[in-house]
């Protein structure tokens, strides 16, 4: 009865992999889902299918402790907890204390009960809380893989946004590198992720996180998409960077986004 009713309503469940078996597409425009009971009772939400893709590589089991280390609006995070079956501890953190307020309405919403939600700046979040299996960062860009549903980007000052992205984006990225564990028994992992298609916001921020910590390029798990670049215009990155995917709106017909996994080594 649920799926008939999302079909009634404009949704069609149309997967059969693994992890996306509970995902659909909206097939009708306009949709008010703030008058539809299943959505007000927490059986399902609203999200890009380019955004499954990092949580599905991160692999969350259950009982672990997990980080994301800016969470806000909360896609992700309840479909981490999720997948986790309300298990073990997902830490949602953002920094902008004004977009937690959809946060912990969706986890409110959706019955998420392992979830803690902080208010930290995900640059020195290690400094307050380390020890995580494995940590999403779905790092703030440019943006520029979802032009197609977003024309202000194309009004943005690119070049300046870029410089000040990337800084952000590095310090992130060690920020949850130092927030993940490592011990004999088991392995951290950290996933990065953006919705941009820029060298500049993907594979030259892997490549400094490479260099400035003791971690290396794992198989994402995902079996489509296009490898990462090894080289681009005159820079040459690190071999396994074509583990990393790659996500093209004229290609997958999804919103562009890159995903990349890393191993933290001792």
């Amino acid at each position: 009865n649920f799926i008939n009713n999302l079909q009634n309503f404009g949704i069609q469940k149309i997967f059969k992999e693994k992890n996306l078996n509970i995902a659909g597409i909206l097939k009708k425009k306009n949709l008010k889902l703030s008058s539809n009971p299943e959505f007000l009772a927490g059986f399902f939400t609203l999200q890009g299918l380019s955004s499954f893709f990092s949580v599905i590589s991160l692999n969350p089991q259950k009982g672990e402790r997990v980080l994301e280390i800016a969470a806000a609006p909360g896609g992700k995070a309840t479909y981490i907890s999720q997948l986790m079956e309300n298990t073990g501890i997902c830490v949602a953190n953002d920094k902008n204390k004004f977009r937690l307020d959809s946060l912990v309405s969706s986890i409110h919403r959706l019955g998420i009960e392992n979830s803690i939600v902080t208010n930290f700046d995900g640059s020195f979040f290690h400094h307050k809380m380390k020890g995580f299996d494995k940590v999403l960062l779905d790092a703030p860009c440019t943006g520029t893989g979802i032009i197609a549903h977003d024309r202000r980007i194309k009004l943005r000052k690119i070049n300046s946004a870029i410089l000040i992205n990337t800084t952000l984006q590095k310090r992130l990225l060690l920020s949850a590198i130092d927030s993940c564990k490592i011990n004999q028994e088991k392995k951290g992992y950290i996933v990065y992720s953006t919705c941009s298609i820029l060298v500049e916001e993907n594979e030259n921020i892997i490549q400094y996180a490479t260099e400035k910590r003791n971690v290396k390029i794992a198989q994402t798990g995902l079996n489509f998409g296009l490898p990462g670049f090894t080289k681009y215009k005159n820079k040459v990155f690190n071999k396994k960077m074509i583990f990393c995917k790659r996500f093209y709106p004229h290609i997958h017909n999804v919103d562009g986004f890159f995903v990349c996994k890393l191993e933290k080594n001792k």
